[in-house]
């Protein structure tokens, strides 16, 4: 099967080819993403292996500093460095 991220007339990527990914992560707050998904994302990342923007979906009474901390704990705990970047907020 053809990687499909790649352009098929030049097998560069251009910007009608680009790949449209992105990770959405419904329950973000929840303990399955604190205990396990967060700790995976981030050790992808150091890694180099997660190349798409990653979508945190919570409960309407959470804020995007709610899951700034969540984050930043699990980073913490795992005895790793947070590299502080800003967030893009909708």
């Amino acid at each position: 099967m053809p990687d499909l991220r790649q352009g098929c007339a030049t097998g560069k990527n251009t910007e009608e080819t680009m790949p449209a990914d992105a990770l959405v992560l419904f329950g973000a707050m929840g303990d399955l993403a604190h205990k396990k998904i967060f700790p995976a994302l981030y050790h992808m990342v150091r890694h180099g292996h997660l190349d798409v923007p990653v979508i945190g979906i919570a409960g309407a009474a959470r804020t995007d500093e709610h899951l700034k901390e969540r984050v930043a704990t699990v980073s913490s705990t795992r005895g790793a460095r947070l590299i502080k970047k800003p967030w893009p907020s909708c």
